[in-house]
């Protein structure tokens, strides 16, 4: 019988934190054969990352293994040294991260950036450190692999000049770069459109037949897991709870945990179910209407004098208490328009009207006042975050920045909120590092929420989330608009979401607004080409999440 290529029995790890130890992993058991493609999949904190950085050597310092152990290729690697383990890490296993602009450098182009991991390999290797010229040949190669093109002209480029599924892909290659066994996926498409991700996730596939690829991949889209893995295992609170065949597990889950988790997968079809209730009635300066963009437009001109239009003459009106959904490929100037729409950023001409004041140009103390009513909800709850603040100053910031509240106050709030977004008390004194990626998308929520604005803008406040909690925050959201009389700018890629929320949307495509209307009029009979592409693209995901007889 064939050796497993990685084979975990009865692991067990605890992590020191302020309240005590925390018992992450429980007697965890996996194997996973040469060729295998496996998903793990289960709700923020139930472990998964934790398992697959602990395959890699890179817990959290203040961990500990209780017991159990990890076998690679035969080898124990538990408790190797950080020596033994650089002729391992990235070489024969490799991990693509999470979030490609934490991970990438802003400083140094992509390809220096691969080059320098080659040459950190081959020196770990003991071969030699190749030249400069092969170094930069086995990017470019390495480049053209990930399907990015001119790989020459990409060489010489900087993160930021790349889209998102750009990124994603130079992560792709970096992971790609010591021609490992195992490669390690750590939520790849998360922030991605559907487009984007449906062509990152073939890509996957494709490099798992040409280079014999044993892929272990870590996602809260079900969609996803089930487009790449041929077996699954569902994490719930540190144990694995369910394992086997990807489609018998989706088709026929016997665990009560994963019966819920399947439940809660928004369904682009089934999403017209729950319709959206009715505006709230506020009476704002322009009856009707709170927030307007009127011809706005953003042309960026870089150093040699070349310019780029991200937002061309663009013109919406998003009416009190609605959610006005805003969908779009990556590229597509949608996160650009949230940020003129909150003065976060200057339009090049155009105004933006916020409940009959024109807001274009303001700064200082009377933008400031005017922030009070309008708050913003990153995408990327990481960089959104300050590492060295704890999560109880984080969302107290604005309280102590716009009010006069005693720390007390503050505090009592911060406690309130935290319960809100369905996160401990406790987790005040903790830090953004110490949370999972959908626990701190849900402090940005509480923060944002602090100060009883009257508008959020939220730019893919769910991609960070697992389903479950998706399915809590968007019912929170919902609930929160009927009892505050909210209004929301709602961005989105992922479409079953924006048809369940969404009163109207907005579809961009090059910065300019191609199709407008009311949610459901948009999906049941978009008129343009590019509407439903990305419809049917995201009824692709839908379905592979329920891998039905005949989808």
């Amino acid at each position: 019988m064939t050796e497993p290529l990685l084979d975990i029995k009865d692991y067990r790890l605890h992590i020191a934190t302020f309240d005590g130890a925390v018992h992450v992993l429980k007697g965890i058991n996996l194997t996973v054969n040469r060729g295998d493609t496996l998903g793990i999949v289960g709700e923020s904190g139930s472990g998964k990352t934790v398992l697959v950085r602990s395959v890699l050597g890179i817990g959290p310092r203040n961990s500990k293994v209780l017991q159990g152990s990890i076998a690679f290729d035969g080898q124990d690697i538990t408790h190797l040294s950080e020596k033994d383990w650089t002729k391992i890490r990235g070489i024969r296993i490799s991990m693509i991260f999470q979030d490609p602009m934490t991970y990438l450098n802003p400083l140094f182009t992509v390809g220096r950036q691969i080059a320098d991991v080659i040459a950190a390999h081959e020196k770990a290797a003991v071969n030699g450190v190749s030249s400069k010229a092969a170094r930069r040949t086995r990017t470019e190669e390495l480049l053209d692999q990930v399907g990015l093109p001119n790989p020459s002209m990409l060489f010489s480029q900087y993160p930021h000049q790349l889209s998102g599924g750009m990124r994603q892909r130079v992560l792709i290659a970096m992971a790609l770069a010591g021609r490992p066994d195992i490669l390690i996926a750590d939520e790849p498409t998360t922030a991605l459109d559907v487009t984007v991700q449906a062509q990152v996730l073939d890509l996957i596939n494709s490099l798992v037949e040409k280079l014999n690829l044993t892929v272990i991949m870590i996602s809260h889209d079900i969609g996803a897991i089930a487009t790449i893995a041929k077996r699954c295992a569902v994490m719930y609170k540190g144990e694995i709870v369910e394992q086997g065949l990807t489609s018998d597990i989706l088709n026929r889950p016997q665990h009560e945990y994963t019966q819920r988790l399947l439940a809660a997968v928004p369904d682009i079809d089934a999403a017209a179910e729950k319709l959206p209730a009715e505006p709230a009635a506020t009476e704002p300066a322009k009856p009707g209407i709170l927030l307007e963009a009127i011809d706005l437009k953003k042309v960026y001109r870089s150093q040699s004098g070349a310019e780029f239009t991200a937002v061309n003459s663009l013109s919406l009106s998003v009416k009190t208490g609605e959610i006005f959904g805003v969908v779009g490929e990556s590229g597509s100037g949608k996160s650009t328009l949230a940020r003129m729409l909150l003065s976060l950023i200057e339009p090049t001409s155009g105004d933006v009207i916020f409940d009959g004041t024109n807001i274009t140009g303001l700064a200082g103390e009377p933008l400031r006042q005017m922030r009070r009513h309008m708050q913003f909800v990153f995408q990327n709850p990481h960089s959104a975050l300050n590492g060295r603040h704890t999560i109880g100053d984080a969302i107290g910031e604005p309280l102590r920045i716009q009010t006069s509240m005693s720390r007390r106050d503050i505090e009592a709030r911060a406690e309130a909120l935290l319960d809100i977004v369905q996160l401990p008390k406790s987790f005040k004194y903790r830090y953004p590092h110490e949370l999972s990626g959908g626990q701190k998308q849900r402090v940005c929520i509480a923060r944002a929420i602090a100060l009883n604005p009257r508008l959020l803008i939220l730019d893919e406040p769910t991609s960070a989330l697992d389903i479950s909690v998706q399915a809590q925050v968007l019912d929170f959201l919902q609930e929160l608009r009927s009892e505050l009389g909210l209004t929301y700018v709602f961005i989105s890629h992922n479409l079953a979401v924006i048809r369940q929320i969404c009163d109207r949307t907005i579809v961009m495509k090059h910065g300019e607004i191609v199709e407008q209307g009311r949610t459901e009029n948009v999906f049941l009979a978009p008129r343009e080409a590019y509407t439903q592409a990305l419809i049917e693209s995201g009824r692709k995901t839908s379905q592979a999440a329920t891998l039905r007889p005949g989808s």
